[in-house]
């Protein structure tokens, strides 16, 4: 496996778009740039019975000659006995940058989904890092789901909270009962960071459209129940919040880019070559147009759910999912 590097928070960026702020950090552009709104869809979730397509290669366009994928993987090591320790996957993301059909996709693994492991034994894919490492993690999903992973980057909550305040919070729309189950997450994460819990407790009275800062929104991502479910909720609202930060930071001036880069430097873990990011942010203001699509895997009607005996599973049909990533990630189709 290949060293691990340190970056800035501008890796998350690039990861999810490649977009303008690429061109201006790592190329040290200052001159400024247009916002469009991006064009954020869910996919359908439609059940397909056909066997998985071979993925084929196709010409480049914008400047880019292929398809990458990176595997996002968000951490839970508040209870961890120390800050190195190895916590849970409790956010599997690959977010995908297609020249081809000019997408990015941010497809979401619920972490409950049962996967076979180096061909010996099955576990949910939220302990495959814990108990091996990010490589294990990364071989388990291509084996499992049939899809190549260029990169890793790796985050926790407390980089969630940097993440946000750094382009000054994130509007959500927040139902009474989100709001009453991230009271605990934000005391957490206040005991985490070391910040005052009465400065960022919500009340369920604010249900609705709020604007939330960074500990309120790491709180947001880290939930389960609600009223669209367990994991599934999750898994959406975390794409919620990284839409959220990708338009804000397409807003951000030279200057404040700069000093986001800066402030967060050396805060992500992740095995990206520079010669990507010089890629990416070369062909920045094409990226950045690119249509967002949110998917999530099991797709609905594609898997089955409930306690095994050893724990609480989600197990999905391979052959409709490992079609449905294919059609989706390569080819365009949702």
């Amino acid at each position: 496996m290949k060293r691990r590097q340190k970056r800035t928070l501008l890796i998350v960026l690039l990861v999810l778009a490649g977009a303008a702020i690429a061109a201006v950090v790592f190329l040290g552009m200052r001159k400024a740039f247009t916002y469009e709104e991006p064009v954020i869809e869910n996919a359908g979730q439609a059940v397909h019975a056909a066997p998985t397509p071979v993925r084929t290669p196709q010409p480049g366009s914008q400047g880019l000659d292929k398809t990458i994928n990176f595997l996002m993987i968000g951490i839970d090591n508040n209870s961890s006995s120390t800050p190195d320790a190895r916590g849970n996957a409790d956010g599997i993301m690959l977010a995908t940058i297609n020249p081809h059909t000019q997408q990015i996709v941010f497809t979401s693994f619920l972490r409950d989904t049962r996967v076979r492991v180096q061909d010996s034994y099955y576990d949910k894919l939220t302990n495959v890092y814990h108990t091996g490492d990010v490589a294990l993690l990364r071989e388990t999903l291509e084996k499992n789901f049939e899809v190549p992973i260029d990169y890793y980057a790796i985050f926790d909550y407390e980089n969630v909270a940097e993440i946000v305040d750094a382009v000054g919070g994130v509007e959500m729309e927040l139902s009474m009962e989100e709001i009453y189950y991230m009271d605990a997450k934000i005391k957490d994460i206040c005991v985490l960071v070391g910040a005052d819990y009465a400065e960022n407790a919500l009340n369920v009275d604010q249900a609705g459209k709020i604007k939330l800062n960074g500990i309120q929104a790491a709180a947001y991502v880290r939930i389960r129940p609600n009223e669209g479910g367990y994991d599934v909720g999750r898994t959406e609202r975390g794409r919620n919040v990284i839409a959220a930060v990708l338009g804000k930071a397409f807003r951000l001036g030279s200057s404040d880019l700069l000093n986001f880069a800066n402030v967060f430097y050396k805060k992500l873990e992740t095995d990206i070559p520079d010669s990507v990011f010089l890629e990416l942010g070369m062909n920045a203001s094409a990226i950045r147009k690119y249509k967002q699509i949110e998917d999530r895997i099991p797709i609905d009607g594609s898997y089955e759910s409930g306690n095994t005996g050893s724990g609480y599973y989600v197990i999905p049909d391979f052959e409709v999912n490992n079609k449905h990533l294919q059609e989706s990630l390569f080819e365009g189709k949702h």
